[in-house]
């Protein structure tokens, strides 16, 4: 992730850093943030969080994708 991070920062190959990242962050958003599982309060609150930032980040890359060159 840190390769494509900066692989897409220096605009080198950014649709395939983009996609690399996709790849990588889509599964962790789900697993990793399930704010549906947790209790009303504080941890569900702080799951929803990550999980809708990382998906602001999945759209952000999403546009990279659609650019034309």
């Amino acid at each position: 992730m840190v390769v494509a991070v900066v692989l897409l920062g220096l605009d080198i190959v950014p649709k395939v850093a983009a996609t690399t990242l996709i790849g990588s962050m889509v599964p962790a958003t789900i697993v990793g943030h399930v704010f549906w599982k947790e209790e009303r309060g504080p941890g569900r609150q702080l799951q929803l969080t990550q999980f809708l930032k990382n998906l602001r980040l999945i759209g952000a890359l999403l546009l990279v994708l659609t650019e034309k060159d």
